[in-house]
């Protein structure tokens, strides 16, 4: 007669480096007493795991995100076990816990040791079996589906202003009505840096917490959506992945439900996307599935010879890779200087694209605005901020053409003034803009555009 045997342990980690990770977690793996069920990237993650009651015991790292004294109460309960890992266990702010204090430098053998020794006593209690299987809903039951954009902005090598661009479109479309902007941008994230905005709460982050809960969309959005602007425009921003290594977490299937579950919240939802989109590594995979998903296409371009190089290799890994015509992607030339570069009607009757605006060069805005963490469409005195609010105005409209200057003297009290806190100049509702008052430019229609 075999003696009773206690269930495994049911184990949720929370150690917040990877290299940590990577110590211990092959040896947790392997014993047969103790089972993980959930890994957290953030603490307050791992509080809605143990709120569930469906782990034993937590192995935490100082080094977590998020991680504080407060939520460190949160998880002292009685039934769990929380073995926590820190630099000094000796240290006089440890001695009050209940659970074991660990050093980071402890083996996989005394972690395992002091789960099982420490393991609460008691009669197994059942278990609430869950399916593995989503809940479908009725069409009665699911959220009415609000229409929306999804605008996907790239470019190609070097630094067109692809992050400039989704930046000071989203917050401009957020004056209108709720935006958000994603960065997926897997090569080079940056949102961090030019909004001054909390890195711990990144994509990475909300892949893992709709993950271990297919049914967490809403929660795990409030928690890693951060504000954009100023007061009172309704945009959102989601950031990308704070370190190199943690942007294979990121799946392009993931990608494709981010963007589905956005489209269904949000008005406008704009894509930073990286431009590398060759070979089956997770960066360019998440590109191609992203640029896949874009209802429109805006392609930012440096204004001189070596941007419109580069952007001509864009234009053309769309064609092969995606299949995406020349004149379905519209161009953004950047820090354009008339003095110097091609006339807008020249950059695109030899790319074979149209051109959907012409940002001038300002050099003294741009980086007033990169000074101050905010974006460029702040500046009312600023040229590309206005030649940046005049593009997001006409997407709000559905256009995506350059207007000629009549244009300007017709557009009454645009809604995009309200961000410049501007009186408007002519009373009354916005005229849609006339057939006159657009800049037809030609464009060479054959599939690969003319060379220089």
């Amino acid at each position: 007669m075999t003696g009773y045997q206690p269930p495994k342990l049911r184990l949720a980690l929370g150690l917040g480096d990877q290299e940590l990770e990577q110590r211990l977690r092959p040896a947790l793996d392997a014993a047969d007493d103790l089972s993980v069920v959930a890994q957290c990237l953030a603490a307050d993650q791992l509080v809605q795991v143990v709120d569930t009651h469906a782990v034993d015991a937590a192995v935490v790292g100082w080094s977590l995100h998020r991680l504080t004294d407060a939520l460190l109460d949160q998880l002292d309960r009685p039934g769990l076990l929380v073995v926590l890992l820190v630099p000094d266990p000796d240290e006089a702010r440890w001695r009050g816990r209940r659970g074991p204090v660990l050093a980071l430098d402890t083996d996989p053998v005394s972690l395992h040791h002091a789960l099982v020794s420490a393991r609460p006593a008691g009669r197994p209690v059942p278990r609430q079996r869950t399916s593995p299987e989503p809940v479908v809903l009725k069409s009665a039951d699911r959220a009415d589906p609000r229409a929306g954009g999804v605008i996907a902005v790239t470019g190609g090598a070097g630094a067109p202003g692809r992050t400039t661009l989704a930046i000071n479109l989203t917050a401009a479309l957020g004056t209108a009505d709720s935006s958000v902007l994603v960065e997926l941008d897997l090569c080079a994230p940056s949102l961090a840096a030019f909004l001054d905005l909390d890195p711990s709460r990144n994509i990475c982050t909300l892949a893992h917490a709709v993950r271990e809960d297919p049914h967490n969309w809403t929660v795990a959005l409030h928690d890693e959506l951060q504000p954009l602007g100023p007061t009172g425009v309704a945009a959102v921003v989601l950031c990308g992945p704070p370190k190199r290594e943690m942007r294979s977490s990121v799946g392009h299937g993931f990608v494709e439900r981010l963007v589905a579950e956005l489209a269904g919240r949000y008005r406008w939802v704009i894509l930073d996307v990286g431009p590398d989109l060759l070979g089956i590594e997770t960066p360019a995979a998440n590109h191609r599935a992203a640029l896949a998903a874009a209802q429109h296409i805006l392609l930012a371009t440096g204004s001189d010879f070596v941007g419109l190089w580069h952007a001509r290799g864009a234009l053309d890994q769309l064609e092969r890779q995606l299949g995406i015509e020349r004149r379905s992607v519209h161009l953004v030339l950047n820090r354009h200087d008339a003095r110097y570069h091609h006339p807008p009607a020249e950059v695109e009757w030899h790319l074979g694209a149209p051109i959907a605006a012409v940002v001038p060069f300002d050099h003294a805005a741009a980086q007033r605005a990169v000074a101050d963490q905010r974006p460029l469409v702040t500046d009312p005195a600023s040229r590309a901020s206005r030649a940046l609010l005049a593009l997001a105005e006409r997407l709000n409209r559905g256009k995506l053409r350059v207007p000629g200057e009549a244009s300007d003297q017709n557009n009454g009290d645009a809604w995009w003034r309200h961000v410049l806190r501007r009186a408007p100049v002519v009373a009354g509702k916005p005229q849609a803009l006339s057939a006159k008052a657009r800049l037809r430019l030609p464009v060479q229609h054959t599939p690969r555009g003319r060379a220089w």
